[in-house]
């Protein structure tokens, strides 16, 4: 599966909400997501353009979900379009273990709350995601963001990437961001992507 995937930096939370609502969506309650970045012990993610993480997202009721996330390259200019398996894993079992006995080693962390929401444009589900990282806000002055994706295969990815693109443009984003939050956090504090 590929998640077709467009990011985009939100200044006036409001009037985001107001077009969401006018389309159909309620953003739910805010929920902690925690990603922990692994780096693979003999290929560099940051020069292949790949990820591999865990993500703990915890719950308004207090339970915990894991999942563990592969990402590759991207696949195109203009979205953040790229091959993603992702496995729901037990929370309680140390999966982080496993890794670092593979030799993968801990790069860095993510902390965001995220607010959901979904859409159906066209008969295919779109999923709508309000994200806040307070490190990002305290460094930029700008630390929320809006991502707009849903999942597609191999044979129709292009369409769907045609999909947000124009969901982008009712909402009236233009910029597309194609740093990923990591990314844009290590470009913040001055820190090179390891070599």
């Amino acid at each position: 599966m590929y998640e077709v995937e467009m990011k985009f930096r939100v200044s006036d939370v409001k009037a985001f909400e107001e077009r969401l609502k006018e389309l159909g969506g309620i953003l739910e309650p805010a929920v902690e997501e925690v990603d922990s970045f692994y780096q693979h012990p003999q290929r560099n993610f940051s020069v292949t353009d790949e990820c591999l993480r865990i993500r703990r997202r915890k719950l308004p009721n207090g339970t915990e979900e894991k999942f563990l996330t592969y990402k590759g390259p991207k696949i195109d200019q203009e979205t953040k379009t790229r091959r993603e398996i992702e496995i729901r894993i037990d929370p309680q079992e140390p999966y982080e273990t496993i890794l670092d006995v593979l030799g993968f080693k801990t790069k860095d962390t993510v902390r965001k709350f995220r607010r959901r929401s979904e859409l159906l444009i066209s008969e295919q589900l779109v999923e709508v995601v309000l994200d806040f990282l307070p490190e990002l806000e305290k460094s930029d002055g700008i630390g929320t963001f809006v991502e707009l994706e849903t999942m597609a295969s191999e044979s129709d990815w292009e369409e769907k990437r045609k999909l947000i693109m124009n969901l982008s443009k009712n909402f009236g984003f233009s910029e597309s961001i194609r740093t990923s939050y990591l990314g844009l956090l290590n470009k913040a504090k001055n820190v090179a992507p390891p070599s």
